[in-house]
C-alpha cells in the first residue's frame, strides 16, 4: 500500500528537465555506495544542495515531512530513491519561494488534522485534473472552490497568490493547501455570510 500512495505523488509531480538534472547530481553527490537509495542523513545532505538550511523554518520543513508521512514514508525510518527525492526537493522548493503570507499559513498550520485534510485534497485533486497534463487549470479550481460557497473576495485572495501559475501540478497543489484550508475554514465557520475575511 505505502508504494502505491509515494507512486501517486510521483506520478502527478511535473519536473522539468532542468530540475530533475539538479536533482540527481545532488542525489548521486551523496549516494556513497552507488546503491541508488539514500538514507535520513543523506537524504538531508542532499536538500542542503537543493534549498539552503536557512530557506525554510521549522514549521515548513515539518510540512514536507508530514505530507510524506501521508504516503506512509516516513524518512527517519527508509531509504529514499531518486523519485522520491525529486518530489522533496521540489516541494521544498516550491515552499522556500513562497510569499510571507502563504509562508505564515504554513507556520500556523494544525499538522494532527492535516492528514484528514490531504486526504480531502487529494481527492480534490484526482476530480478535477487534467488527464493530459496531469494538473488541475486555476479556473478549474475556482469553479471547485465556488461549488463549495467561497466568496468573492476569498475567489480574488486566491487568484492574488496563483496568478504566476495557469494550472496546479500536485506539488503546487500540496504547497497551495494551507490557503485552501484557510478558505475552507472561513466558509464552514460561517456559511451564510457573504462577508467573509482572511
Amino acid at each position: 500500500m505505502p508504494y502505491v500512495l509515494i507512486d501517486f505523488l510521483a506520478k502527478y509531480c511535473i519536473f522539468s528537465q532542468e530540475k530533475l538534472a539538479k536533482y540527481k547530481r545532488a542525489f548521486e553527490a551523496v549516494d556513497s555506495d552507488g546503491d541508488g537509495y539514500l538514507t535520513c542523513f543523506q537524504v538531508l545532505l542532499a536538500l542542503k544542495e537543493i534549498v539552503p538550511p536557512s530557506s525554510l523554518t521549522d514549521a515548513e520543513e515539518i510540512y514536507v515531512y508530514r505530507i510524506l508521512e501521508m504516503v506512509d514514508y516516513h524518512i527517519t525510518d527508509g531509504l529514499t530513491d531518486l523519485r522520491l527525492f525529486a518530489v522533496m526537493a521540489s516541494l521544498s522548493q516550491k515552499i522556500a519561494t513562497l510569499d510571507d503570507f502563504m509562508r505564515s499559513l504554513i507556520g500556523r498550520m494544525d499538522f494532527k488534522s492535516l492528514e484528514l485534510k490531504l486526504y480531502r485534497a487529494r481527492q480534490l485533486f484526482l476530480c478535477n485534473i487534467d488527464s493530459q497534463s496531469n494538473s488541475i487549470s486555476v479556473d478549474q479550481l475556482v469553479v471547485e472552490l465556488k461549488a463549495g460557497g467561497i466568496s468573492e473576495e476569498h475567489e480574488e485572495a486566491m487568484r492574488r497568490e496563483l496568478k504566476h501559475i495557469q494550472s496546479l501540478d500536485l506539488l503546487d497543489f500540496l504547497t497551495y493547501l494551507p490557503l485552501f484550508v484557510l478558505i475552507h475554514n472561513s466558509v464552514i465557520s460561517n456559511p451564510l455570510d457573504d462577508s467573509r475575511t482572511l
